[in-house]
């Protein structure tokens, strides 16, 4: 059986809180993706002792100092993709004494870090980020608003694509951090493109492109596949047409287009 993971103060801390704010065991896991059998653990331990560090542990006292394990810790966290034997050869450099892969490997797990496929998402850069941040806050109080948007989006689905896993130096619960994910960008690969849309409850159609979306190719789309589906729904709602700011959907035809046909674009 593996060992359990050995929660640092922080995490123990983040687990209590969750546990005093009223969620359950199971809520507690999804939310932090600790095994939940850990979480009883520590909540159990945290009603005996009520502290939240944990008690300390007999047998050998640790190889390395303190500030060794926070720089072990800096040198993963500047770079997640590093194999362990790069981790130890940076942190040998210099040391008079010079430390094996597996003290390493052993001071990163009590730290909570373990070796771990990254998750594939698409490259976004900071300030995209923090204009889609920007637009979520803006809207966080939205409830029955959003069943008024039509959603729309276009996808290129590869016929061949690399699956090669990466390996990434992260906390369990860290997986969507920013550090932590392998980008990807679009590529030359043979592919399919396709458009779609739906609405709250109600598919919209899927199409397939054959071939760049230029500003007309949009267009006609929109005049083809969109206002139909548009004119089929619910008439007693005021419908907002939603698709992202990739320059052909910002185009000024594309906008005269919309302003035309009466298309509303999300507030």
């Amino acid at each position: 059986m593996p060992k359990k993971h050995e929660f640092t103060e922080f995490e123990r801390g983040e687990i209590i809180g969750l546990w005093k704010g009223g969620h359950s065991e199971r809520n507690i896991s999804e939310i932090l993706d600790f095994p939940k059998s850990t979480i009883h653990d520590t909540i159990t331990d945290y009603k005996n002792s009520e502290k939240i560090s944990a008690a300390p542990r007999s047998g050998r006292p640790p190889k390395l100092a303190e500030r060794d394990v926070r720089r072990i810790v800096r040198i993963v966290k500047k770079d997640r993709q590093q194999s362990l034997d790069e981790i130890t050869k940076k942190f040998n450099d210099g040391l008079p004494s010079p430390v094996c892969n597996s003290i390493v490997k052993h001071i990163l797990h009590s730290e909570g870090y373990f070796g771990r496929t990254g998750k594939r998402k698409p490259l976004v850069s900071e300030a995209n980020r923090k204009k889609r941040l920007d637009w979520c806050c803006e809207r966080k109080e939205w409830d029955t608003e959003w069943d008024s948007i039509i959603w729309s989006d276009e996808s290129r689905f590869l016929l061949f694509q690399n699956d090669a896993h990466h390996w990434v130096w992260r906390k369990p619960h860290k997986k969507y951090d920013v550090n932590c994910l392998i980008p990807t960008v679009k590529s030359g690969n043979q592919g399919v493109m396709v458009w779609g849309c739906f609405a709250k409850n109600q598919l919209g159609p899927l199409i397939q492109v054959s071939r760049s979306i230029t500003g007309l190719v949009y267009i006609n789309i929109l005049e083809n596949h969109l206002l139909p589906f548009y004119n089929n729904l619910e008439n007693n709602l005021q419908y907002f047409f939603q698709d992202d700011n990739a320059p052909v959907h910002r185009a000024r035809r594309v906008s005269q287009w919309k302003e035309d046909n009466s298309v509303s674009i999300i507030p």
